[in-house]
């Protein structure tokens, strides 16, 4: 495994420093949140693949030839992203058991179906007034 692990339900913890490290490559993640969990067995959002990484070399080159700054991520510190790491487990195809979203109460469920019914209504109504008025249009 990438991890240096040899055991897959172990992955997460097992071993506790990644044996290889691949520096700036590009992942999946974060998710819709911008939250980043870095859990080794969510692979939505942990996986380099060749699809975000290719058109970085493009960018890395571009970045070498037209400027001569660092970018941001070569002055983090070691430990920063403890400070902000999410809690929790994130809500993708490895975790779909976080994915409890909040459901619409009662209430606003039928204020919902409320509104589009009298939306649609309106709609219809104007409509039919319309062809109305081209029908008398075309009978003049």
């Amino acid at each position: 495994m990438a991890s240096g692990g040899n055991d897959i339900s172990t992955i997460d913890t097992s071993p506790a420093n990644e044996t290889y490290i691949l520096y700036g490559g590009v992942i999946g993640g974060p998710n819709k949140h911008d939250q980043y969990y870095d859990i080794r067995s969510d692979w939505p959002e942990t996986e380099v693949a060749l699809d975000y990484n290719a058109p970085m070399l493009t960018l890395a080159a571009m970045h070498v030839m037209n400027d001569t700054t660092d970018p941001f991520f070569t002055s983090l510190r070691v430990g920063a992203y403890e400070t902000v790491r999410p809690k929790g487990q994130p809500c993708d195809a490895a975790f779909p058991a976080a994915c409890a979203e909040p459901e619409l109460s009662k209430g606003a469920k039928i204020a919902m179906g409320v509104t589009i019914t009298v939306v649609g209504l309106i709609i219809a109504g104007l409509l039919m007034w319309y062809f109305h008025e081209l029908e008398a249009a075309k009978a003049a």
